[in-house]
């Protein structure tokens, strides 16, 4: 009785060698037409060139379109930035103002608490910048005038807003202080630019999230309707296919890879059109913000926006393979 209750240890190990070499071999079987399927796709996108040519041309215009709109918010929110572009205020002072009493003023609001730099900005000075800015010489602005400069001293006044990290509160607070001195005939704060250019590239965001979806959907679309034209004209193989007894996932494998290959190459060339159209934008928007005194200068794709950016495209080529064969599938009745 005991040695027909025995375990042979034989017969133990040779199962269990026998298990893993047919995972082993699943494995390698698997893997072998993984990488087939994934060179056959590659080989097939050229089978027609000039179609590829369109559907990757299709598909890198609906995906620069986005990433060149958020590339271009990115850059224009630099300029909304605390730790960038604070926003000042420049006291303009009465004409009776000697430049003496101005450097005074100027030392004195340096002691404040919540200024960080007081600017002093003689009416010389002053006189000499508007004539660069507006193109006429020094001389002409003189004759036009007469010897007495028509503008007045100025002192550009920048808040500290690390002590209170609000904007907004901080820059009236400390206009309607300085307003109240003696010396000062005017009070101007630039923040009102800054506050609606924040206001204009908050909507843009929400107008760049409308036209994300929208094109995103347009990939999705291409990509599957390439695909499905595809499973049209491979229709009989893939009945014979079916009929020796492949797997759904044998048969919709080689048409998600190539949804891969058109997803990932059509955002590679939509870097690329966003690469050379920043190219082309750099020298005059360069330009036009040494005019204004800026060193405003564009900034390119990172890369972690390049791998996202091509992770979303590949995986919309991806769902738009697998939506096609699905639906093919299922309107055939493959039976598994």
């Amino acid at each position: 009785m005991s040695e027909h209750n025995s375990i042979n240890p034989v017969s133990t190990s040779a199962r269990k060698a026998n298990t893993k070499n047919l995972q082993k071999s699943f494995m390698a079987s698997w893997w072998a037409h993984v990488r087939a399927a994934l060179g056959f796709s590659l080989k097939r996108l050229w089978f027609n060139p000039l179609s590829t040519w369109i559907t990757l041309a299709a598909i890198a215009i609906a995906l620069s379109l986005p990433t060149g709109l958020h590339l271009f918010l990115k850059n224009l929110q630099t300029l909304t930035d605390d730790h960038r572009q604070i926003p000042t205020v420049s006291l303009f002072l009465k004409k009776n103002i000697t430049e003496q009493q101005a450097k005074d003023r100027a030392v004195l609001l340096t002691e404040l608490n919540g200024i960080e730099r007081v600017i002093f900005v003689s009416k010389e000075n002053a006189f000499k910048k508007m004539s660069a800015l507006i193109g006429f010489e020094e001389s002409d602005l003189k004759a036009l005038y007469g010897d007495e400069t028509p503008l007045p001293h100025v002192l550009v006044v920048t808040p500290d807003l690390s002590l209170t990290g609000q904007m907004d509160g901080t820059i009236k607070d400390l206009t309607k202080k300085l307003r109240s001195y003696p010396e000062v005939e005017s009070v101007q704060a630039d923040i009102e630019w800054v506050k609606r250019l924040g206001d204009i590239i908050s909507f843009a965001q929400r107008m760049g999230l409308v036209v994300w979806v929208l094109l995103l959907l347009t990939v999705l679309l291409v990509v599957g309707n390439t695909i499905r034209l595809d499973i049209e004209n491979r229709k009989e193989e893939i009945d014979v296919t079916r009929f020796i007894g492949a797997t759904r996932s044998y048969i919709r494998r080689p048409f998600l890879f190539g949804g891969l290959w058109y997803g990932l190459f059509g955002g590679i060339i939509s870097l690329v059109i966003v690469h050379f159209s920043l190219l082309f934008l750099i020298p005059p928007i360069r330009k036009l913000s040494e005019s204004y005194g800026s060193h405003f200068t564009l900034t390119g794709l990172d890369f972690s926006m390049t791998f996202y950016i091509l992770l979303i495209s590949s995986f919309l080529g991806i769902v738009g393979a697998w939506i096609a064969v699905e639906r093919h599938l299922r309107k055939n009745e493959v039976v598994l």
